[in-house]
């Protein structure tokens, strides 16, 4: 009997083929953040509302913004003296002046129809600055006296004042309230029912009196008898907000 040992087999290093090494899954991704997609959105939504407010602010304070800084290119020069109208004080059955359209509304049996002789325009802004600056000049018709000229032979049958509501800002237009013969001359709201003296703009009837609104502003006017020309000169108030003489 031999005395040598027989040598001790060692583990092969080897995998045996039949084992299989183990598989590491794929961790699976995780979803994009959707934090950067809302603070984009929210950062457009106040943009948007930033810009609103400018041009919002463009528009209805035109009159007092200031010509410079970030509102500069929204606001566009003030208009300066311009002609709205024309009047003649000796009437013609073809004229196309103020008074000459008044008479033969009158003949014609149209009086209670103040559009027929009346004139609108754009005055300080041009509608391209603001729909609002739209106004309304018109004969008043007899025996109406503008209270601001009571004295001026001419001016004195004509009145001139911004069609923005003081209410909610529609546009009224020249009309007549009541039955005929009976009621009054007015400047009336087609969106809520305010109403405005045609002579001076105050307020006399729906919400712009039920809530003691300011008058409409008023166009200031000059009068050459040489040309017939009547000129607009300054706006006397706010349009949208009213004045306060």
């Amino acid at each position: 009997m031999s005395d040598e040992k027989k040598p001790t087999p060692q583990p092969s290093s080897t995998p045996s083929p039949s084992v299989k090494a183990p598989t590491v899954s794929p961790q699976p991704s995780k979803p994009a953040s959707a934090k950067t997609s809302a603070i984009s959105r929210r950062a457009f939504v106040v943009g948007a509302l930033g810009a609103s407010t400018l041009l919002a602010i463009g528009a209805f304070a035109l009159p007092n913004a200031p010509s410079t800084g970030i509102l500069g290119p929204l606001i566009p020069a003030k208009q300066g003296p311009t002609v709205v109208a024309k009047y003649q004080t000796q009437p013609t059955s073809t004229g196309t002046d103020l008074n000459s359209r008044y008479q033969n509304a009158v003949a014609a049996g149209n009086l209670y129809s103040p559009s027929d002789y009346s004139d609108f325009f754009y005055f300080p802004y041009p509608v391209t600055a603001s729909p609002y600056y739209k106004n309304v000049i018109t004969r008043l018709p007899d025996p109406l006296v503008n209270p601001f000229y009571p004295n001026d032979d001419v001016l004195k049958h004509v009145a001139a004042l911004n069609l923005t509501c003081v209410h909610l800002r529609c546009i009224v237009n020249p009309g007549y309230a009541g039955i005929p013969g009976s009621g009054e001359f007015r400047l009336q709201c087609p969106c809520h029912g305010s109403q405005y003296r045609l002579k001076d703009g105050v307020p006399v009837a729906g919400p712009a009196f039920d809530l003691g609104l300011l008058p409409l502003p008023r166009v200031k006017l000059s009068y050459d008898p040489t040309t017939g020309n009547i000129t607009a000169t300054d706006l006397d108030g706010q349009a949208g907000v009213g004045r306060t003489d």
